[in-house]
């Protein structure tokens, strides 16, 4: 089944609609929201309407002109026409490239690593087209809310920076119930962030343990565990997103098979 672009979507029209249909679904559409009172389902409506329209002017503009020699090396059809799919799909590719070596154990928790080759896609040619650069942007929501990879602890803030997740609550939402979890681990995240410096760098080691394909001692489990129960307890979806809940599962089972034994040492 062919992509539907988010924008078309949410006007309720398949992809090949023209100007016209965009802004009949958008006026269509506008009758069943009070401004008033759904300020952000607004602003998300109109969001949608101005990047559908943005995707018909890109559809409707001529093909460039062939030049000398370019029968022997035609462009491809969709990337002539600036098809915001194909385009997305070429930016999917630049990151899947470049994730083997971002995933490197010396830059998986490297962020201006990540942020300078997530800023690299972002920067190139392909992404000017507005729609493109949305359906790139939806691709990452769906990989992080997916659940937890390498490199994810490190992709979400760097992905919530650069497409201002933070700044604006409904981009996120765009994107189904996907937006939502990465909206709320975005939010989770800032509050994290926000601890005093003993407690966060605390966490932070507790999660990197979580990591880690060894499991911990005993001793350093039941240390670590009262500090991941209150990290689940305040910041659910975030540390679904950074770590894997199957090594969360692993230590609570750890924790449920040991011996009671008083804490020792300093983690």
């Amino acid at each position: 089944m062919p992509h539907s672009p988010p924008c078309f979507s949410r006007l309720g029209l398949s992809e090949d609609a023209d100007a016209r249909a965009v802004r009949r679904a958008y006026a269509r559409e506008l009758k069943q929201i009070d401004q008033e009172r759904d300020a952000a389902g607004f602003q998300r409506l109109r969001e949608a309407y101005d990047m559908a329209l943005a995707w018909c002017a890109q559809a409707a503009e001529p093909r460039m002109p062939a030049q000398a020699g370019s029968a022997m090396h035609p462009l491809p059809p969709d990337l002539e026409r600036g098809d915001p799919q194909h385009l997305c799909d070429l930016a999917i590719a630049q990151f899947g490239a470049a994730l083997p070596r971002l995933t490197q154990a010396h830059l998986a928790g490297d962020d201006a690593s990540w942020r300078r080759e997530l800023q690299r896609i972002l920067d190139d040619e392909a992404m000017v087209n507005v729609c493109a650069r949305s359906l790139f942007e939806e691709v990452m929501t769906h990989l992080l809310a997916a659940g937890w990879k390498p490199g994810h602890e490190t992709l979400l803030p760097v992905a919530a920076s650069l497409f201002g997740w933070a700044g604006d609550r409904s981009r996120l939402l765009r994107f189904g119930e996907a937006g939502v979890l990465v909206d709320h681990a975005v939010a989770e995240l800032a509050l994290f962030n926000a601890q005093g410096h003993p407690a966060l760098a605390r966490r932070r080691r507790v999660l990197a343990r979580l990591r880690e394909p060894a499991r911990p001692g005993i001793d350093q489990l039941m240390q670590d565990m009262p500090w991941l129960d209150q990290m689940l307890e305040r910041f659910p979806n975030m540390v679904a997103l950074v770590v894997s809940l199957d090594a969360v599962d692993d230590w609570r089972a750890m924790a449920v098979r040991a011996p009671l034994q008083p804490a020792r040492g300093h983690g």
